[in-house]
């Protein structure tokens, strides 16, 4: 029985003339796309609007940790202070998220040395203040945590300015997410598991600067969810030689439907035909034995996705007085003491992105200044020159269209023992001087004591 298929009516609608009717589909379907690109543009400026006017609406505080001169809790104390900071994960639901502009809120640990005078502080939304002091007083029930002034407030606004120079820079991952670096457990001794501090070289560092020179360091944290989980799992398969397609998008997914399909008719005609070996088993590759450094790295990445992670953007200012200012002071060792915790085989810190310094383009190089400054002092996670004269237009109609520019932004995620490695308060092995610490260590009152 043969089957036709009536076109007519279409021919009917345009008197015969394929040309117009072909003509008039590309109206419509332009119509349909310009209407949707209008829906698209409102749309996300909304969402857009909603998540101004909520972080707009969040207040931050700065809190100074200073910790007793006797401490002795080293890294793995504050590795619990990190996994109590996992709590800040947010997970809005579609209203929340698109009509309320409800997003996730960082937090920035950092670490300054003014005049050679070094602190820490953390710098978090005013509604976390309870978390983080709790957390922090279980861990060390001697620290003094006070409100702070923002130290970021009396520095220059623009450059180049008359009196300070700056460098910049953010430091990531050289290598993927999964691939830990080295860790406080690797630097403790094998039977008396005392620490030798990875971090003490980065603290003589800064407690070496002359006055009028400044070196902020900061690590902006979020809650990175079972992002590295999935990155690990997908790793581990591609190194032990598993398929994995866990990083396929759904275009490549549909794509790959018809080589399955093919596999799917080419086995069935094997199976009918009797190709196959005498034996009746299929023949299947055999799987190669994991190589003993494969298998170390495997254990590495075991252990890491094993634990609560954050994404992390670490960032380096440095800022001094144009007559002392010095790189190799102030940029080179700090940059160096990082190197304690890198591995060549797993992975390790280096600069991700830095001022632009030319002296050809003077403008872009100051301008760049400006921008991380900027980054800096809002705590963002990331940071990109201003775009001027040309570039500002192009950028500007961009995010009015609601196209997307500069494709997916790096990101860099170290789990809770990591963090703990790079951030922790010193402990009393550690002859690191003009550390701001208390004075004395806080006593309970008397059990006695009259109240009035």
């Amino acid at each position: 029985m043969d089957i036709f298929i009536d076109f007519s009516f279409l021919t009917s609608l345009v008197g015969g003339n394929f040309l117009l009717l072909f003509r008039q589909l590309f109206i419509y379907l332009f119509f349909l796309f310009f209407i949707y690109w209008i829906i698209k543009i409102i749309w996300q400026s909304r969402v857009s609007y909603a998540k101004d006017i909520f972080l707009a609406e969040q207040q931050y505080i700065l809190l100074s940790i200073n910790v007793p001169r006797d401490n002795e809790q080293g890294p793995e104390a504050v590795e619990r202070f990190f996994a109590n900071l996992a709590a800040i994960k947010v997970n809005p639901t579609w209203f929340e998220k698109n009509i309320q502009g409800v997003s996730q809120l960082d937090i920035s640990l950092e670490i300054i040395s003014k005049n050679g005078q070094i602190e820490y502080l953390i710098y978090a939304p005013v509604h976390y203040r309870d978390m983080i002091e709790a957390s922090i007083y279980a861990i060390y029930p001697g620290v003094e945590i006070s409100e702070s002034e923002d130290y970021t407030l009396g520095s220059p606004e623009e450059f180049p300015d008359k009196e300070d120079d700056l460098w910049g820079a953010d430091l990531g991952l050289y290598n993927k997410n999964p691939l830990p670096i080295r860790t406080y457990p690797d630097f403790e001794h094998g039977l008396s598991k005392e620490l030798k501090d990875p971090m003490t070289g980065l603290l003589e560092i800064l407690g070496k600067l002359l006055p009028g020179e400044q070196t902020w360091i900061q690590f902006i944290i979020r809650p990175a969810g079972s992002a590295l989980k999935k990155e690990g799992s997908s790793l581990i398969k591609s190194i032990s030689g598993e398929k994995s397609d866990s990083s396929d998008n759904l275009f490549d997914k549909t794509l790959k439907i018809p080589v399955k399909i093919s596999q799917i008719i080419g086995d069935l005609f094997l199976d009918i035909f009797g190709f196959f070996n005498p034996s009746g088993e299929v023949d299947k590759k055999e799987k190669k034995p994991v190589s003993p450094e494969n298998h170390k790295i495997i254990e590495a990445i075991q252990k890491k996705i094993s634990k609560i992670a954050f994404e992390t953007r670490i960032r380096v200012i440095y800022l001094a007085k144009k007559e002392i200012f010095s790189k190799d002071r102030g940029v080179i060792g700090i940059l160096g003491a990082f190197n304690a915790i890198n591995t060549l085989d797993l992975n390790g810190i280096e600069i991700e992105k830095k001022v632009f310094d030319s002296l050809k383009r003077p403008q872009k190089t100051e301008s760049s200044k400006e921008s991380i400054l900027k980054a800096y002092k809002k705590r963002s996670l990331y940071w990109q020159i201003k775009p001027k004269g040309m570039g500002r237009i192009l950028t500007n109609l961009a995010k009015f269209l609601a196209i997307k520019i500069g494709g997916n932004k790096k990101k860099n995620i170290l789990n809770i023992e990591e963090l703990a490695t790079l951030y922790h308060f010193p402990v009393i092995t550690g002859r690191v001087p003009l550390i701001k610490k208390t004075g004395s260590k806080r006593g309970e009152p008397p059990f006695a004591l009259p109240i009035k």
